[in-house]
């Protein structure tokens, strides 16, 4: 009779541990990585009756009568199924997709293991858990680095050194470099440089409008003193003078400025000019655009050969002259030299017969140059800045060539003809095309150097293989680091230590670390973390299932509480 009360003590007791878990799922049913457990039962020991014996021939086998002594806590298994992701803003947020779990270590020197990858970074730039436990991985690029090294991840930026603001650009194939005086912020400022006649400068905001004269010939001492050395100048003599222009261009620049009274902080201007190589003499100074119309023919009567050049050059230097385009014709109804402009071209026309030499060798203009250019003047030359230069020659039998005043005769050298002569090789000067280039130019990466931290990163970025990378503003993109994870033959063997945290057993075996994605490692997913996998509805099920087999055992101590009753009465 006594028996059967222990036997619901034993099942009331047994069936309260079970809710004890099933409570403790449900109160983690929000608990970040938590993983569920489930309870089973198993019957205690047995009073044997009567032995089982075997039939034979002449009578029948027995089986045995056992009584039992009620349940007691078979095992208490977790669950270890994936749960889904709540996505978090928290860049150093991670969770595994698969098997494994994250390495940390306590101030002890303890590893232990979770699967609520709620990190952050500490002051020091160790990447810890809310415990203050360090997460195990690489520390640094992990290029080549094997796992199992039971690393504490350190996140470390190297510091910014001292840089000053610069901007470089490429014109007619050299670069030039731009840049402030001395490091700093201050220096990362956006400028125009715009032709005036007036130098000066003006500031709005970050932007510098600099004013300066673009047609004056930069180095114009140092070309001149080139032309009027004694012999020819050397290699270092024509070096030395381009780098006379350039130092002149760069002075202009700072002259303007600070004829401008800009504020400017100190460490700005001067601003510098640099050339990565240097450009040829040949190529800097400014040129004009001309060209020579070659005429020639044989007199029939004489039989001498005449032959005339009339070379025209613009007299500005710069690209434009290339446009010019210059028609020589002769006509037979004007001993007058006439000429005419229609846009860019130019139409002058000769007398047929020539212009009629006086006996001292001139003609009513002096020369036939001179003629030309009074009919150029006449239809706007002063406007076109064009100058024509004409030589005549006779040619002899050895073809050496004689000046001469003859009369030429145009009718013969370019008889119904049109001569047309282009003007090219014309170039603006090499600093007008520099300031062009520089229009809207902005310094930048000026700084002062310092320390950096992992709050100074941009954007932070965790790799499926658990590979930590950063972007900073100066250092580009840094490799951090890299969580590994670890996995067990048997990860329900693992003992529960509180917050989240496992530990090895000797059923769950040694930990194996691993690279994320590799080798049954599960995947390492950023800005994400895995939620419980409590299932609510099983745990409400069960603990249905379990308050009835609580209930059910109490009606046992009941039942067997008034069959006592009823033997004690029997003495009345």
């Amino acid at each position: 009779m006594m028996k059967s009360l222990y036997s619901g003590v034993a099942g009331m007791k047994t069936h309260n541990q079970r809710m004890d878990v099933i409570g403790n799922n449900i109160s983690n049913v929000n608990t970040t990585g938590y993983k569920t457990s489930e309870v089973t039962f198993k019957d205690i020991y047995y009073q044997t009756k009567a032995y089982s014996s075997s039939g034979d021939a002449t009578s029948g086998g027995r089986n045995p009568t056992q009584i039992g002594y009620g349940a007691q806590l078979g095992s208490v298994t977790q669950v270890m199924t994936q749960s889904g992701f709540t996505y978090t803003d928290s860049k150093f947020n991670v969770a595994l997709q698969g098997e494994g779990f994250f390495q940390v270590m306590d101030n002890s020197g303890n590893i232990y293991y979770t699967r609520a990858g709620k990190f952050s970074v500490d002051s020091y730039g160790n990447l810890t858990d809310p415990s203050g436990n360090v997460v195990l991985g690489v520390t640094g690029d992990p290029t080549g680095i094997e796992t199992g090294q039971t690393q504490r991840i350190t996140l470390s930026v190297p510091a910014v050194e001292n840089n000053i603001a610069s901007a470089t650009k490429t014109v007619n194939g050299y670069d030039i470099t731009i840049s402030a005086a001395s490091y700093g912020e201050d220096g990362n400022i956006s400028f125009t440089i715009i032709d005036s006649d007036t130098p000066f400068a003006t500031k709005s905001g970050n932007n510098l409008s600099i004013y300066m004269d673009l047609g004056q010939e930069f180095g114009a001492e140092a070309f001149e003193a080139l032309e009027n050395m004694d012999g020819e100048p050397t290699q270092t003599d024509y070096q030395n003078a381009v780098i006379a222009a350039l130092q002149d261009f760069e002075d202009a620049i700072n002259d303007a400025i600070v004829q401008g009274g800009v504020g400017l902080p100190d460490g700005v201007i001067p601003l510098n000019v640099d050339f990565a190589e240097l450009p040829l003499y040949s190529e800097v100074q400014a040129l004009p655009a001309k060209n020579t119309l070659p005429l020639t023919y044989t007199d029939s009567t004489s039989g001498t050969r005449y032959e005339m050049d009339i070379a025209v050059e613009c007299d500005v230097p710069g690209e434009y002259g290339n446009k010019y385009e210059i028609d020589f014709k002769s006509s037979t109804n004007s001993n007058m030299v006439a000429a005419k402009w229609k846009d860019n071209v130019l139409t002058v026309t000769l007398p047929a017969s020539g212009v009629a030499y006086q006996e001292d060798g001139t003609t009513p203009y002096d020369s036939l140059q001179q003629a030309i250019n009074d009919a150029l003047d006449a239809a706007g030359l002063d406007e076109k800045a064009l100058t024509v230069t004409v030589n005549t020659y006779t040619v002899g039998e050895n073809n050496e060539r004689t000046a001469t005043t003859d009369v030429f005769d145009f009718s013969q050298a370019i008889g119904r003809n049109t001569e047309r002569l282009g003007l090219d090789g014309g170039r603006d000067n090499f600093f007008s095309d520099i300031a062009n280039a520089l229009s809207t130019v902005t310094l930048t990466e000026g700084r002062t150097g310092k320390e950096q931290a992992v709050d100074d990163l941009e954007t932070v970025q965790i790799d499926a293989d658990g590979t930590i990378y950063g972007r900073h503003a100066v250092h580009g993109t840094l490799v951090l680091g890299r969580i590994d994870i670890a996995t067990f033959e048997n990860p329900m063997g693992l003992e529960q230590v509180g917050t989240t945290l496992w530990r090895e057993s000797l059923a769950s075996g040694a930990a194996q670390v691993k690279i994320g994605g590799k080798d049954g490692a599960g995947e390492v997913v950023q800005g994400a973390l895995e939620m419980s996998n409590v299932d609510l509805a099983q745990e409400f099920s069960d603990m249905i299932i379990t308050q009835r087999g609580y209930q059910a055992n109490s009606r046992v101590i009941t039942v067997s509480d008034t069959m006592l009753e009823e033997l004690v009465n029997l003495k009345r």
